[in-house]
């Protein structure tokens, strides 16, 4: 090897060393600055403040969010709590189970619910499970109802010659389904069992909103209403956004400046390394009624 070409190499080798320590540099200097970040994020929730949570999209029965709303609940430095929600409902499931945790939260601390864009149907229910409800003057809020929907394939499968054979035990079993209409009987018992949610639905809005016969029979026809219009009907508390649910806090504790400290559940980690490594979760994706879990009841803006 030529002296030139000894000395080219020697050189070559000097660049990737001093790149690698500079890489190494740059991932260490990365670290220590989301560590610092992480540990300041913790130490905002290590001091009295108001949580804020947010409620978004369709709703289903979600184990993480309902742990993170007990959590809220066992957390003394968590004095108030507040539940933006923008969501046209979901599975009648779904927004129950986190009316029930919001409902106990509520016993143990003030919360105030913020409507976006949109809160029906489920969005609305989970919203009267907090202490005030606070919405955008525009805001679509409403839909009190509960519906079951089906596809039917049966045109189209008889139209390219397929026929679907079924053995069953008994005339109910599976008697909504993709591959035929069902029968009178099996509309009827199931129209039975969407009455019967209706019924539920409606009560614990009566109950938790204390509205008058002639405002629970306006709301409970399935229509959507603006912030404005659900104020005069008694669904909403005040016009306003999260400002006005801080106010309202503030008053009801008699503490002043209390900081606002977002709360995620595990599944949306609020800690940036999770943000980065955690895995992709696209699940959501395939939670509709023709998922493989079966058709469920639906109280959803659709």
């Amino acid at each position: 090897m030529s002296v030139e070409a000894e000395i080219f190499e020697q050189a070559k080798k000097r660049a990737r060393r001093k790149g690698f320590l500079f890489a190494l540099f740059l991932v260490f200097l990365v670290f220590a600055i989301l560590t610092a970040l992480n540990g300041f994020f913790d130490f905002e929730r290590k001091s009295p403040h108001i949580a804020r949570i947010k409620i978004h999209g369709p709703i289903f029965d979600d184990f993480n969010l309902n742990g993170l709303i007990y959590d809220l609940g066992l957390d003394p430095n968590v004095k108030a709590v507040v539940v933006h929600i923008n969501s046209p409902g979901g599975s009648v499931v779904g927004a129950e189970s986190i009316f029930v945790a919001l409902s106990q939260l509520s016993q143990e601390k003030p919360s105030v619910s913020v409507l976006g864009e949109t809160a029906t149907s489920g969005g609305y229910l989970i919203a009267a499970a907090t202490d005030q409800i606070i919405s955008r003057s525009n805001t679509l809020t409403g839909s009190i109802g509960v519906i079951l929907q089906y596809p039917n394939l049966s045109k189209l499968l008889k139209n390219i010659g397929i026929d679907i054979n079924t053995l069953r035990s008994s005339d109910l079993k599976a008697s909504i389904n993709l591959f035929e209409q069902p029968s009178a009987k099996a509309i009827r018992e199931h129209k039975q069992i969407i009455d019967e949610t209706f019924l539920w639905f409606k009560e614990l809005v009566a109950e938790k909103r204390k509205l008058s016969d002639i405002n629970m029979e306006k709301v409970s026809q399935g229509g959507v209403f603006t912030g404005r219009e659900a104020k005069k009907l008694g669904l909403v508390d005040f016009i306003g956004g999260e400002r006005e649910a801080v106010k309202y806090l503030e008053e009801k504790l008699g503490i002043k400046e209390l900081p606002l400290v977002d709360w995620v559940s595990s599944k949306e980690s609020s800690s940036l390394f999770d943000l980065i490594f955690r895995e992709g979760d696209i699940s959501n994706l395939g939670k509709n009624f023709l998922s493989n879990t079966g058709f469920r009841l639906y109280s959803i803006l659709f």
